[in-house]
């Protein structure tokens, strides 16, 4: 055996592979790609690997901890709420000093919060005491911010403070338990300068109902609800306040201006993970943030990073009641991160804070990341394609080498790298580029093909389908002349849908439009322009979205002649069928206009094909109503109320279909696992 040994390693090292150690959770990529692409999550490498893990013995073991902050030069502090005491480590984890545990005014009570500011100066909220103590950074007691006595805070207001925050000026935000109302806005001298911050309330359907139809006496009866309090805040270099709320899912987090207005609300890009257990948020100097998720689920991401514009990139970590690794936490309460990049997770349960050291792959893909939302997309390049040589799956990376591409005018690469991102909006940019070089290029040759086609059809096409029209069979002419009156009825419907009344037509008339129906369809689902369609192809199931495509026509059939048979109506099942599917020839005239228009248009003048859409469906569902009513010889009134209830006995039949599916279904599987049980124990 041993002497195959050396045979063995010298095949493995034929194919090597990317080394790393296994960590207790799996990272994530977070693809936020439009229409059929959706939004998906893809394992990928690690981004961040666990590092140094700091658990304190005896006197300097933590108890109960419930805030972190991490100083400007990496200094770690940590709230130690169990032992009345703040506790300072230097950037490595190693314990320095305590505190506030000794005797005298700066003597603290169950601290919940602590904020350090870049002269050193330590804010802690001193939960048990009711206050805000402030510390010199030598670790002597300065002074201590009580409830304002004076200004606006109502007199009743229960002041007990349990995170806090500064921002340049010496501002307070300062989270307070039971504080509906927001965050407590206080100046250096302490005096309560507002709220900040609120959430709104919750409102059902059936509080807006009780608003609409109860008197004043019977909602004073009522029980107040009030807007959830926040629980967290942070404040990044560049003065927003971030802050989180436990328990909702619905602006879990904010970025607020100064003026207390929420920056994501109106960014297109926010973008945030469901979850009511958000704990904290830490920054980073380059405007991404990393939130931290301490709800236990089956699909682990406890740390998720974000870009600035609020999208989730990255998800990982793992949250378990009883963790049984190193880096596998109990119960996080907060996160921050130091100049290095290493992010530190403090761990309330289990009494420890863990460290988290970025990877190569992490810090090419977020270095990369952070040049391309700031525009300095030629220096990410280098970064993308080491991300690339990772990981081809990053759609980011493709949107930065197309916005590489199209800086340095290679605008056809631009646009394949967009399309694989599914960037519709930058693919549009390249797109006019590229249109605009084309017809500076090609116009003479586009005018010449374009009157060819039309001495070609002038001259020898008429001639020679007039010819071909008198040897044609007889029952190719009659199908050429009833596609003919389909095509009359949609600009003189009245006349067409009488001249089809009570007629017989050839099944393969009937057939040919629905033939067409299909491709048509088929067609828009394929060859619609990326522009106006960024689906992944791959992902279409082309059989499901044309059933999709004709259940509704089929419901309209069977509904209108059931509907209009009780009303005395006069059409057939066959009449009703036959001007439905003329009443469709709209969709099968415009729908290949429109498909042309989106190759060949921007999105700015997506209108064009918005209008022609619209304008296809009007056309179609008035040609309904008229058929409706020539079929069954209506009056108006009395067709349009047919039409209506037509309208609700498809909706009846839709929902009889899927609750007989789901009963089937569940039939089905009861019987599938009985099966399963006899085969097992019998």
């Amino acid at each position: 055996m041993a002497r195959f040994v050396p045979t063995l390693l010298a095949v493995l090292l034929l194919f090597p592979e990317y080394a790393s150690a296994w960590q207790p959770y799996d990272t994530f990529y977070v693809s936020h790609g439009t229409g059929g692409a959706g939004t998906r999550t893809y394992w990928m490498q690690d981004v961040y690997t666990v590092g140094t893990t700091i658990v304190g013995k005896d006197g300097q073991a933590m108890k109960q901890p419930s805030d972190l902050f991490v100083a400007p030069d990496d200094r770690l502090f940590v709230a130690d709420k169990g032992n009345d005491r703040v506790i300072e480590y230097d950037r490595e984890g190693r314990w320095t000093r305590s505190i506030g545990d000794g005797e005298g005014d700066g003597a603290l009570k169950a601290p919940e919060g602590v904020f350090v500011r870049p002269d050193g100066t330590i804010y802690v909220a001193d939960t048990g005491h009711q206050r805000i103590a402030v510390f010199a950074a030598d670790g002597t007691f300065l002074q201590a911010f009580g409830k304002p006595e004076e200004g606006l805070m109502p007199p009743s207001y229960f002041f007990m403070p349990t995170k806090v925050s500064v921002d340049a000026r010496g501002v307070m935000y300062i989270v307070s338990k039971g504080s509906y109302q927001g965050l407590v806005r206080m100046d250096g001298k302490g005096e309560f300068t507002g709220f900040f911050g609120g959430n709104r309330t919750a409102g059902t359907w059936l509080d807006r109902l009780k608003r609409t139809v109860f008197t004043k006496e019977q909602l004073a009866k009522e029980e107040l609800k009030r807007p959830p309090e926040p629980s967290n805040a942070t404040i990044d270099d560049g003065g927003y306040v971030y802050v989180t709320t436990t328990g909702v899912i619905a602006d879990a987090v904010k970025k607020l201006t100064a003026g207390g207005v929420n920056r994501f609300t109106r960014l297109k890009t926010a973008q945030f993970a469901e979850s009511d257990q958000i704990a904290d948020v830490a920054t980073d100097g380059r405007d991404f943030f990393y939130v931290l998720d301490r709800k236990e689920n089956t699909w682990d991401g406890m740390i998720s990073i974000y870009s600035p514009g609020g999208t989730q990139l990255f998800a990982f970590g793992r949250v378990r009641k009883e963790p049984q690794q190193r880096g596998v936490l109990s119960y996080p309460v907060g996160i921050g991160i130091d100049s290095r990049h290493r992010l530190w997770v403090l761990d309330s349960d289990q009494g420890l804070l863990q460290a988290y050291d970025r990877t190569e792959f992490g810090d090419a893909v977020l270095t990369a990341a952070a040049d391309y939302y700031v525009g300095d997309y030629e220096k990410s390049e280098q970064n993308w394609n080491k991300v690339m040589s990772y990981n081809e799956l990053i759609g980011l990376a493709y949107s930065g080498m197309g916005e590489i591409a199209a800086k340095q005018g290679r605008t056809k690469d631009a646009m394949e790298a967009f399309r694989i991102a599914y960037d519709n909006e930058r693919y549009s940019d390249a797109y006019w580029t590229y249109r605009l070089e084309w017809i500076q290029s090609d116009l003479g040759y586009i005018a010449g093909a374009v009157a060819l086609a039309w001495a070609l059809y002038r001259f020898v096409l008429r001639r020679f389908a007039g010819r071909a029209s008198k040897v044609v069979p007889a029952s190719v002419g009659r199908v050429g002349r009833e596609l003919r009156d389909a095509w009359r009825t949609m600009f003189h419907p009245f006349d067409g849908f009488y001249r089809i009344k009570g007629r017989k037509l050839s099944p393969f008339t009937l057939l040919a439009i629905v033939l067409l129906l299909v491709g048509v369809k088929t067609a828009s689902l394929y060859w619609t322009g990326f522009i106006f369609h960024p689906y992944n192809l791959d992902r279409i199931k082309p059989v499901s979205e044309i059933a999709r495509f004709l259940a509704p026509l089929a419901a309209w059939v069977v509904a209108n002649y059931l509907v209009s048979t009780v009303k005395d109506g006069e059409g057939r099942f066959r009449d009703v069928l036959q001007s439905s599917l003329f009443a469709l020839m709209p969709y099968i005239a415009l729908m290949p206009l429109s498909i042309a228009l989106s190759r060949l248009l921007v999105l700015e003048e997506g209108i064009l094909v918005s209008s022609l859409a619209t304008l296809t469906w009007l056309w179609s569902g008035a040609l309904l109503l008229v058929s409706s009513q020539v079929v069954h010889n209506f009056e108006f009134v009395e067709n349009v109320k047919n039409s209506a209830i037509t309208v609700v006995a498809i909706g009846i039949l839709f929902l009889f279909a899927a609750v007989t599916t789901g009963l089937t279904y569940n039939v089905s599987d009861f019987i599938y696992q009985l099966y399963k049980e006899a085969t097992v124990f019998g």
